[in-house]
């Protein structure tokens, strides 16, 4: 829910908890045909992220004597599938209170071999009633109860288990009789663990449901290697004596480069667009390890002139790691606003902060610019990603063919740990430091033979 924090994540921005799309799409289901049978039970598969500011439907897509199959769709692609099938309750199986009652403030952090027999219950964080006037329709045709069972089984996943680090896959649950047996309180426990998907199925019993749920337990954020892991693969002050920039310096690839660099010696100024407190926290690692490293706001979006006054020091390496979302999901092969806002950050940003940088201090630096194997393999959803790099390959080329700029070094990167890259199965990649440090020597001794050619 927090944009900062968000970029850390699978999702890469805020999204719309799917137990909200759920109860959501029941309401509006119930408003639309109120005299539906009783329902027997349930099933909830959650497909897609449903990211903020996306039009977004309810689609009644199947009904018959039996059932019902509604469809959330998110820009035209299924996100959630929802199934009900009309019957009638089942007596409320007995429920013993096994495990402790859970009520965290915080998310709760479990490796995956805690979840194994985890178990307790978790009462309603809110009030029922609460719920109940949100979603007012849904609630008069399956209780109000049952609606904030729903909302409690939510509030399982992600504040108790798997906890700090989740998503809620599916559910499947039956109907039971009375729905307020339990109490204001859903009853849990682990019966399966899969560590290959990092998959964990929960058995959930109360406010009228009896069933399961399943859940992935996500890896938390790729944190980038430490100054001391960094320093192991650098010799000496080999780049003592550089001013760099680094742009979009405080995660991923730009945080790397910056702590190579510093454990290096260079002088570094590193640039952030949101994610403040990220800044500082890597200007501290950096200064913990006896580096210097100043840190400045900039937008590639913005011009970059103006911008470019605060900076302290004429950098000789420029190092662009901007970046928007990479990965997204899209309705069709291209969209226009993807496209555009890929080119923002790979075209026109780069080619603006170079223009600027020339004018202000004339054409001694090297710049790198990262480019990608996605431009040849291109899985789906990547298209106006793929474009744009492409696109940028061939602004760097011509940057050096007809313009007296400065040197411009390109490389396609493999896919590399970092938070945009990250997956529920784990994969190899190549050694980032390794690859980058190669990186950065290249360019510094590029440098070096530039400063040697003109002084003789």
């Amino acid at each position: 829910m927090d944009v900062v924090a968000a970029r850390r994540t699978l999702a890469g921005q805020p999204v719309v908890h799917g137990i909200h799309a759920l109860l959501w799409s029941l309401d509006g289901l119930y408003q639309q045909v109120p005299d539906l049978p009783a329902v027997a039970s349930i099933s909830v598969r959650f497909e897609k992220m449903i990211y903020l500011g996306v039009r977004t439907s309810a689609v009644l897509v199947d009904r018959s004597r039996d059932g019902i199959r509604l469809d959330v769709l998110s820009e035209g692609r299924t996100a959630v599938t929802v199934r009900l099938v009309f019957g009638h309750p089942v007596p409320s199986p007995e429920t013993c209170d096994r495990g402790e009652a859970f009520q965290p403030r915080e998310p709760i952090s479990l490796t995956f071999d805690d979840m194994v027999d985890y178990q307790g219950c978790a009462p309603f964080f809110s009030p029922a009633e609460a719920v109940v006037r949100l979603f007012p329709y849904a609630a008069r045709a399956l209780g109000g109860e049952r609606i904030a069972g729903l909302a409690c089984s939510s509030f399982i996943v992600g504040m108790i288990c798997p906890g700090r680090h989740s998503m809620y896959r599916s559910l499947k649950f039956a109907t039971t009789s009375p729905a307020n047996a339990d109490g204001n309180r859903l009853h849990f426990s682990v019966t399966h663990a899969d560590p290959r998907f990092r998959l964990v199925r929960l058995a959930i019993t109360g406010a009228g449901w009896h069933g399961s749920l399943d859940a992935h337990a996500l890896p938390p954020p790729t944190s980038q290697p430490t100054m001391d892991e960094i320093a192991t693969k650098v010799v000496g002050d080999e780049f003592r004596g550089t001013s760099a920039l680094v742009i979009g310096g405080t995660r991923g690839l730009g945080e790397l480069i910056g702590k190579i660099l510093a454990v290096g010696g260079a002088d570094l100024t590193l640039t952030y667009s949101v994610g403040e407190a990220d800044a500082h926290g890597v200007q501290a690692q950096i200064a913990g390890h006896g580096g210097r490293c100043e840190i400045m706001r900039y937008d590639v979006r913005a011009a970059a002139d103006g911008q470019l006054q605060s900076l302290e020091r004429m950098p000789d390496q420029i190092y662009y790691m901007a970046t928007p979302q990479i990965f997204r999901q899209s309705r069709s092969l291209f969209q226009q606003k993807y496209l555009d806002e890929f080119l923002a950050f790979y075209v026109s940003g780069f080619y603006d902060l170079h223009a600027a940088l020339r004018q202000k201090y004339g054409t001694d630096f090297s710049m790198f610019y990262p480019s990608s194997i996605y431009v040849d393999t291109r899985p789906r959803d990547m298209t106006e990603y793929a474009m744009a790099k492409a696109a940028g390959e061939l602004l760097c080329a011509d940057m050096q063919a007809f313009e007296r700029s400065g040197r411009i070094v390109m490389r396609r990167l493999p896919r590399l740990p970092t938070d945009q890259t990250a997956s529920l199965v784990e994969e190899r990649m190549a050694d980032p430091i390794d690859l980058m440090v190669a990186i950065i020597r290249e360019i510094q001794a590029g440098q070096v033979a530039t400063r040697a050619t003109s002084t003789t």
